[in-house]
């Protein structure tokens, strides 16, 4: 990626979103060096002093920190944590440890999140490892912690330049999004982030799908000329800016107003989950790709935040065992033989997600069982090859590996990132 978009919102084929993974520092305005790896880092020269933006991954602190200091030798009068997920606040360490003093600013529920993740730091850890498909567990266990906190809104000024910083949520509870007014410079986080939005990470802590619609509204509504997200490309353009923010708001809403009416006409969450998906129309915008999250994990978010955790089936209130289930099922079924046999024909017929089903019933029941775990791991190696979003791939290829692994063999390494 080594330059912002053209004035469009429609057609990205002119900075491939897949240049995002390459890495690198490139100055997409005079007074802005956006490094990219995988997380979108900004320097801002304002005046004499810079503002940074999303300090980005630890492990690639040091190399973020040459590029912007091959960039300005200009003191470092503030960092912005846009929220506190680890690819994006993590990397002030070489900055602190060269004697660099900014104001680090953040929403002030950012404390409470990295508290939490002092509290679950193995749990997240395995998380990690599940979604990314990394060889062990990885989760930061060291934290700067914000010197200046946003309630609502802070105006702060930065060489010479009013920065307005402004909390919101989405994502996290814990968003801020920065607005340079004379610049017309807006610093989104991933509030945008160049696909349909991570509002629904089955693995995650709630996410807040109608504060995100109103948040690009917010956003919407302010004329940026030049819009910095969290992920992806650089936009230009006022009309596209707009244009970008409000679809990606109403491609929320078709979601969130679904999922209501059917809540408050009686529907089970499973009727609910099978029936709503977001505007088709919509979902046909370069900016909302499904890339990363599922909409159907949104679907389940919103009934999370709404209805609670149970599902609606009276029998998983208080359930059996899954190994309870999955023998019971063999029994019914005249044997686990006949369990995967029956799992062997849906593959083959390419019903790879009933196919899953059949395998889990037969290896919770009987994980002892060889051809079990062999329907196991070709089902879910082939509803692998089909799934795009990068969650959905992890977890996939997670159970995979437990069957892998439970037969002796060698896991599978992660491929790409799903684009």
């Amino acid at each position: 990626m080594t330059e912002a978009a053209p004035n469009t919102t429609e057609d990205p084929a002119s900075a491939d979103i897949r240049e995002i993974l390459k890495g690198g520092a490139n100055e997409v305005r005079p007074d802005v060096l956006m490094h990219t790896a995988f997380v979108n880092t900004y320097s801002v020269l304002l005046g004499d002093e810079l503002l940074l933006v999303d300090p980005g991954l630890q492990r690639l602190a040091p190399t973020v920190y040459e590029a912007v200091r091959a960039w300005s030798d200009k003191p470092l009068a503030a960092a912005l944590y846009t929220h506190g997920h680890f690819d994006h606040a993590f990397g002030l360490g070489p900055w602190l440890d060269g004697g660099e003093t900014p104001d680090i600013i953040a929403q002030e529920r950012c404390v409470d999140r990295f508290k939490r993740y002092q509290l679950t730091d193995g749990f997240n850890a395995r998380i990690n490892q599940r979604q990314f498909s990394l060889p062990k567990p990885t989760f930061p266990d060291s934290f700067d912690w914000p010197t200046a906190l946003i309630r609502d809104n802070l105006v702060k000024e930065i060489g010479g330049s009013e920065v307005h910083f402004h909390a919101a949520m989405g994502e996290t509870d814990d968003a801020v999004y920065a607005w340079l007014p004379k610049q017309r410079y807006l610093f989104t986080g991933d509030l945008v982030v160049w696909s349909s939005p991570n509002c629904g990470n089955p693995q995650k802590v709630q996410r807040y799908p109608v504060e995100w619609a109103e948040a690009l509204d917010e956003m919407a509504s302010l004329g940026a000329e030049w819009l910095f997200p969290g992920h992806g490309i650089v936009v230009h353009g006022e009309d596209a800016i707009r244009n970008m923010l409000t679809d990606t708001a109403a491609w929320l809403r078709s979601v969130i107003d679904q999922v209501l009416e059917r809540m408050n006409a009686g529907q089970t969450p499973e009727q609910i989950f099978h029936a709503v998906d977001p505007d088709p129309e919509l979902a046909k915008r370069a900016f909302l790709r499904v890339i990363y999250d599922h909409p159907k994990f949104i679907v389940r978010n919103l009934l999370r935040l709404w209805g609670g955790w149970w599902n609606g089936n009276a029998a998983d209130l208080l359930p059996s065992r899954w190994e309870e289930q999955g023998r019971e099922i063999a029994l019914l079924a005249g044997g686990v033989d006949t369990l995967v046999a029956r799992g062997r024909t849906l593959l083959e017929e390419g019903n790879t997600q009933m196919a899953c089903h059949v395998a889990e019933w037969a290896t919770q029941g009987h994980p002892e069982d060889v051809p079990a775990q062999e329907l196991k791991r070709d089902a879910y190696q082939e509803r692998l090859t089909t799934a795009r979003e990068t969650m959905t791939q992890g977890i996939y290829r997670a159970a995979m590996n437990d069957a892998v692994i439970a037969l002796g063999e060698e896991p599978a390494a992660p491929g790409r990132l799903a684009l």
